[in-house]
């Protein structure tokens, strides 16, 4: 990744970078019932999310790959050691994060000195290779994994109470749906929403209980793998919601491709090589942001569908294996949305909503070369 590249990622959201040292202090919303309830009775010392302070002064991202073979997208996460902590832009030595191996990369980056980091670190760690992006809600999502050997403060974990009643109802509605499926069955009503309930908070809990251990049971999903499917499920309802807040958006972002606009204010001062540049880097940056958000909704759309045939017509099997592969339909989900998010406020900032001037070449081609790098879907066209 460029400098300019991690910069824009730096200034444009916490989807698919995040850097310890930049804070919002926000209301922390409903999600944080995910807190153990002696932490809760309490008031908690704001807690650092390292205690390495190699970690603590990095910034962490994502990278974006297509598998040559399966043509599936993946993430990898990384993390920049800054060479000016005032200043992560200025760029530094970038390492994967390879559970089990970190320690020796930094061991041998510090030329043989031995680097240990703490248990508490390893799950932060952990919990960033499994999430698809890093924005504080997914971060709540784990939070009870997070915290399992030392609190970590509120600050990192900024959700509005509006978000987490959203994404919540999302749930609800699901819950509500196998209820009404359930009672046409002829199964006892208080049995139905007992069961219902136990799926409703595992699912906003990322925690199994009785109840889904007995859904998944009969949906073939083996017990070391209800962790994974219940995170899955509840990072699919956030995207959900994040895909509806991103739809006017997107379609305002679009038009604005499609304009005049979008071309430099100054490209008839461009030589004939430097305006067939841009106006290439243009149209591939066009198809490569329609793609990812046409990627999303088709994996919204394949869940709705196959949890439909579920309630409408009993059944079941489409939606058991998109349970199955709910994993890799977060991850997929999650980089989509983390990259139109990324992209969105990018050209917000830049134009003011389309409202601003046409930008200047240098800009402009910036911006899209910015699109192109943070999300490349040739291999899948």
């Amino acid at each position: 990744m460029d400098r300019e590249t991690l910069d824009y990622l730096l200034n444009s959201g916490k989807y698919l970078c995040f850097n310890p040292t930049d804070i919002d202090v926000q209301e922390v919303g409903e999600a944080s019932e995910v807190k153990q309830p002696e932490e809760n009775e309490t008031d908690v010392e704001t807690g650092d999310l390292f205690d390495s302070p190699i970690l603590k002064n990095s910034v962490f991202f994502k990278e974006v790959a297509t598998d040559n073979r399966s043509g599936r997208l993946y993430t990898s996460t990384r993390f920049l050691m800054a060479f000016n902590m005032d200043n992560p832009h200025d760029g530094g030595a970038s390492f994967e994060v390879v559970p089990g191996k970190l320690d020796k990369f930094l061991t041998d980056y510090y030329g043989g000195i031995p680097i240990h980091l703490s248990d508490h670190d390893k799950c932060v760690l952990d919990v960033f290779n499994r999430t698809p992006t890093f924005d504080p809600f997914m971060l709540l999502a784990q939070r009870g994994y997070l915290e399992k050997f030392r609190s970590v403060g509120d600050q990192h974990f900024a959700v509005t109470s509006s978000t987490a009643s959203e994404v919540r109802s999302i749930i609800s509605v699901k819950a509500r749906q196998l209820v009404q499926l359930a009672a046409n069955a002829g199964i006892e009503r208080e049995k139905i929403n007992a069961t219902v309930l136990e799926i409703e908070d595992a699912i906003w809990l990322t925690q199994p209980n009785d109840g889904t251990s007995r859904v998944f049971q009969d949906m073939g999903i083996p017990p070391d793998q209800e962790d994974a499917v219940l995170l899955a499920w509840k990072g699919i309802s956030y995207y959900e919601h994040m895909l509806r807040e991103f739809k006017t958006d997107y379609l305002n972002m679009l038009s604005w491709l499609g304009s005049d606009n979008s071309f430099p204010s100054d490209i008839g001062l461009l030589g004939s090589s430097s305006a067939t540049d841009i106006r290439e880097i243009r149209k591939r940056a066009k198809l490569i942001l329609r793609g990812a958000y046409l990627r999303a909704s088709d994996i919204m759309r394949n869940y709705h569908a196959s949890y439909d045939n579920l309630v409408q017509n009993h059944d079941p099997k489409p939606f058991h294996k998109f349970l199955n592969n709910a994993p890799i339909h977060f991850e997929q989900l999650g980089m989509c949305v983390g990259s139109f998010g990324h992209v969105n406020n990018a050209w917000k900032s830049m134009t003011n909503d389309g409202r601003y001037p046409r930008p200047k070449a240098h800009n402009l081609e910036t911006f899209y070369r910015f699109i192109c790098d943070l999300i490349d879907l040739r291999e899948t066209n």
